[in-house]
């Protein structure tokens, strides 16, 4: 426990700097600020990722699903709306329309491409193999990202993405929250989660939730200071330095808002639990 409260406590100072940006409205330049608030959105992912993984051996039906899974990737999705918002404002010639998709592509990219590799990678060094064997477990998963992919090359055809394209994908998330709502609590044979999770677990229901609780109030509130700011930084810091914003966004936003899951990911495939580990990445590649 006194370690866990020390990486919480990292979290939070390293949170600090952009808090106090945004608050006092100190001027430090715009790469300045991307490194404060990039650094503060990293340790909101974090944290939110510590409760997440967590309350995942206690609740998992129904809308508690799609609640774990959103918060998750709320850092992705807080810097996205942003972008998507001011998009809406400016008009469909607006440059925000293309970071928005910047930033959403990146994180795909960097799922896929970069973090299931890595696990493969991971398992096969540990002298697990060269693949990570999924289970009949996991075909609820396989099949609705086989579905919502398939889908995407729809919305690419026809070069726009409009309300019905959003009652779909939403009809599908839907249905995978339903199909999985049977597996209330975590298995008994899956043993204790990874890392920090683990240290959440040993406390009593009501701690936990306590705990839970103020993790994902904390992270929420760096969030909702950080995200428009780191936004607006990534874009003024991409023109200062002479490099284009949408490659910019596209690459290094994801690496602040994936890393936490990809992080927990990884702790999977050292606690033995490669098969857990990809699961969870496929999990976070259907909400996206």
């Amino acid at each position: 426990m006194r370690r866990f409260l020390m990486l919480v406590a990292l979290a939070v100072l390293a949170a600090l700097p952009g808090a106090g940006i945004r608050l006092t409205g100190l001027q430090v330049g715009p790469i300045g600020e991307m490194v404060a608030f990039g650094a503060a959105i990293l340790s909101a992912g974090f944290l939110l990722s510590w409760g997440a993984e967590a309350a995942e051996r206690h609740v998992s039906l129904g809308l508690i699903v799609a609640v774990v899974a959103l918060v998750t990737v709320l850092p992705e999705y807080a810097v996205d709306l942003y972008y998507a918002y001011q998009a809406g404002k400016a008009g469909p010639d607006s440059q925000y329309v293309h970071y928005a998709a910047a930033n959403m592509t990146g994180a795909n990219r960097l799922l896929v491409g970069l973090a299931w590799p890595l696990l493969v990678a991971l398992h096969w060094l540990k002298g697990g193999g060269r693949a990570i064997a999924l289970t009949r477990s996991n075909a609820v998963e396989i099949v609705v990202l086989l579905v919502a992919s398939l889908y995407a090359f729809l919305i690419v055809l026809k070069d726009t993405i409009t309300l019905l394209d959003f009652a779909v994908l939403v009809a599908i998330f839907a249905a995978y929250v339903w199909r999985v709502r049977g597996g209330s609590e975590a298995e008994e044979d899956e043993g204790e989660e990874p890392g920090p999770a683990a240290a959440l677990n040993a406390l009593t229901p009501a701690a936990q939730w306590a705990s839970m609780a103020a993790l994902t109030v904390v992270a929420c509130a760096i969030i909702l200071v950080s995200a428009e700011p780191f936004a607006e930084a990534m874009v003024g810091s991409g023109r200062l330095l002479g490099l284009n914003e949408f490659l910019l966004i596209q690459w290094l936003a994801p690496l602040a808002s994936e890393a936490p899951a990809v992080t927990v990911a990884i702790l999977f495939v050292v606690a033995g639990r490669a098969a857990s580990g990809l699961a969870a990445l496929v999990s976070d590649k259907i909400n996206q």
